[in-house]
C-alpha cells in the first residue's frame, strides 16, 4: 500500500519487484485491496502554484447551527469551488477547518468575504497562511 500511496501509476511489474512478489501475486492482491475499499481510487495530485495558485492557507470556521448540521448551502459552495482542497469537521473552537489554494491575496480575500461569509451559517472565518509544507500527500517534503 506504501508504494501504491507514493505513486499509484506503478506498473504491477515495479510494484511486484518493489515489495519483493511474484506478478500474478501482486496483481490479486491489489485487486482484493480495491476490493474491500483499502484502495478507494487513483487522482493526480495538482500541484497548485503549477496553475497559478501559489498561497495556501487553512481556515477555521465556525457556524452558527443553532443544534443543526452543517448546512447543505455551505457544503454545496465549498464542494463547487476550487479553491478549497479539503474541509473536515474538527473538534475544538472551530467547526470546520478548510485547506485552501488561491491565486492571490485578493482571491483570499475574495473566498473569504464575497464567498465564505455571505453564507448565512457562517458566524467567523479566521485565516492562517501556510508558510512552508513539511508533509504532503503521505509524504515529507524535502525544505
Amino acid at each position: 500500500m506504501r508504494e501504491l500511496g507514493r505513486d499509484g501509476r506503478l506498473s504491477n511489474v515495479e510494484l511486484a519487484r518493489r515489495v519483493g512478489m511474484s506478478e500474478s501475486a501482486c496483481l490479486r492482491r491489489v485487486r482484493t485491496l480495491e476490493d474491500e475499499g483499502v484502495i478507494s481510487g487513483y487522482k493526480a495530485v495538482i500541484n497548485p502554484s503549477a496553475v497559478g495558485k501559489i498561497l495556501s492557507a487553512y481556515m477555521l470556521v465556525n457556524l452558527d447551527l443553532r443544534g443543526a448540521t452543517v448546512g447543505k448551502a455551505f457544503l454545496d459552495i465549498i464542494r463547487a469551488d476550487d479553491r478549497v482542497i479539503s474541509c473536515a469537521a474538527i473538534t475544538g473552537e472551530y467547526d470546520l477547518i478548510l485547506e485552501v489554494a488561491v491565486k492571490d491575496v485578493a482571491d483570499l480575500t475574495n473566498l473569504t468575504l464575497d464567498t465564505l461569509l455571505t453564507v448565512p451559517t457562517v458566524a467567523d472565518v479566521v485565516t492562517c497562511l501556510s508558510l512552508r509544507s513539511y508533509k504532503a500527500a503521505g509524504e515529507f517534503v524535502n525544505k
